[in-house]
């Protein structure tokens, strides 16, 4: 207490020792897969593309984690952190390419390595051909041609090549190196010309198993290198699609942490239903022999259909994608301009800028056939252009149907829990349950003020409980407050009906 020198009225704040509940972030992004380069399972901050690129290099052919980052970033995210999956079992495709020989033994004139590793690299062929301009003597014309699978013929658009003309081997490595998006060249013999011929890269190993996406509590790799980061909300493996065990897994980590939510993606190239094949709802239903397992259910997780073209600056043409780095992006940018009570879904807080196309258009029929099992379908409108049109979970129970009611109740929880640490080791008494209450009430009165919680009173939106009926002498003896908290979410308005009547004119 204050000491003071002469007499008067003296007015002094006293700390009640209760802190008031700050709402946690909900719009941090979590992203596991694979990269050009980059530390092997240690999350990283990424708050830019260009500090994404620092850490991770750039766009690759065979994976879509900087695309998924990258659509993020332009979808409305601020900040996700980033997991490179990588194995040591993974090797890159290679050539080592000769001179003529001139009448003599051919000597080794350029190395080329794939970007990355995989198997995805024994697709580049490097062709050497005589330059449209300087001496042929000295220098050359270096085409790169990438092949894509047949299962993936067009994933991108148009022919996938860089051409790079009137080069020397003196020069080839500043040349190709900062600008090619599939090679890394190193020169072996600056002064010599490889001979005109084609190249194909061979030797590349994918080496990477479902483990290394997901990792384990032990090895803290995959989604477990997010095990000590406490402020990640918005989860994905865009190089996993359609892994069901991936996305279990990951769907499961989601539900165990209590405070992220995982978005899945569907395989390439699939329908909306093929009882033969699979479709994207067998895929769900895990109902044919392609997809067999038991159904999805979850409600720390959703699955959005179908894959969406992206400005590609890879090639300077097209690709199709996976939806979740677009759709992470839409839920950051949801949260940050409505509130987590928002569905991300709509013609406002739904509409996907960064897409240019979708993989196919989905029939108000098939649809009507998809939304009922919890499939998000992304629609293509003439006036309002490409939008999430689907905001549910993968839960089979109709209270956590919704995404963002999901999303919410995890804010509520893990924003009580971490503005009440201050109750442990207090004197669990009436006092501190009166402390408990204001504050809880407190908090829950703004998340009511901000539009998030349904009811035209406090009371009819919620409660807190906190008296002797909920904590007996036997749960106090042994060391347990408990804290009983109702809600009642505002859900989405999905079906508008509206109802016209023409009143013919009479006299």
């Amino acid at each position: 207490m204050a000491r003071y020198s002469s007499p008067g009225v003296y007015v002094e704040e006293v700390s009640g020792g209760v802190k008031p509940i700050a709402g946690v972030g909900t719009s941090t992004g979590a992203f596991v897969g694979l990269a050009e380069k980059g530390d092997i399972g240690k999350a990283k901050l990424i708050t830019n593309w260009s500090q994404y690129v620092k850490e991770f290099g750039s766009f690759i052919p065979n994976g879509y984690l900087a695309y998924a980052v990258y659509a993020f970033l332009a979808e409305g995210g601020t900040s996700c952190y980033v997991v490179r999956a990588s194995s040591d079992k993974a090797k890159s495709s290679h050539v080592t390419i000769k001179d003529s020989g001139g009448g003599g033994a051919a000597a080794n004139v350029l190395t080329v390595t794939a970007r990355s590793e995989g198997k995805w690299g024994d697709r580049v062929t490097i062709v050497i051909g005589d330059p449209s301009e300087k001496p042929k003597e000295t220098h050359f014309k270096l085409t790169i041609n990438y092949k894509e699978k047949e299962t993936f013929k067009e994933e991108f658009e148009g022919e996938v090549s860089e051409v790079f003309d009137n080069i020397s081997s003196a020069n080839i490595e500043d040349t190709i190196n900062n600008v090619s998006g599939f090679i890394k060249m190193h020169a072996d013999a600056t002064d010599k010309r490889p001979a005109n011929d084609s190249y194909p890269l061979t030797g590349g190993e994918d080496g990477i198993e479902d483990a290394d996406f997901t990792g384990t509590s032990d090895n803290k790799k995959g989604l477990h290198a997010f095990d000590e980061i406490d402020d990640i909300n918005i989860v994905a493996i865009p190089d996993k699609y359609g892994d069901r065990e991936v996305i279990l897994a990951g769907l499961n980590y989601c539900k165990d942490r209590k405070d992220c939510f995982f978005i899945a993606d569907p395989p390439y190239g699939i329908s909306p239903t093929d009882s033969t094949k699979g479709g994207v709802k067998e895929f769900k239903n895990g109902t044919t022999d392609t997809y067999k397992g038991n159904a999805f259910n979850s409600s720390c997780g959703a699955l959005y259909y179908p894959w969406l073209w992206v400005s590609d600056p890879l090639t300077g043409g097209k690709r199709l994608i996976p939806p979740s780095g677009l759709v992470a992006g839409k839920y950051a940018y949801t949260d940050a301009t409505r509130g987590v009570h928002k569905a991300p879904a709509g013609i406002s807080e739904g509409y996907l800028g960064t897409a240019v196309g979708i993989e196919r258009i989905v029939t108000r029929g098939e649809h009507d056939v998809l939304h009922p099992l919890g499939i998000n379908v992304i629609r293509s409108f003439p006036t309002s252009g490409i939008c999430i049109w689907g905001a549910s979970t993968l839960s089979a129970d109709p209270e956590w149907k919704y995404v963002n009611v999901r999303r919410l109740l995890l804010y509520i929880e893990e924003s009580i829990d971490e503005g009440s640490q201050w109750v442990v080791f207090e004197p669990n008494d009436p006092g501190l349950w009166g402390k408990v209450i204001r504050n809880v009430t407190a908090f829950l009165l703004r998340v009511w003020r901000d539009g998030a919680l349904f009811g035209s009173t406090p009371e009819e939106a919620f409660y807190v409980k906190v008296d002797a009926e909920n904590n007996p002498p036997e749960e106090r003896d042994a060391g347990y407050l408990h804290i009983e908290v109702g809600v009642a979410p505002v859900k989405p308005a999905e079906f508008v009906v509206i109802q016209i009547k023409q009143k013919t004119q009479t006299k």
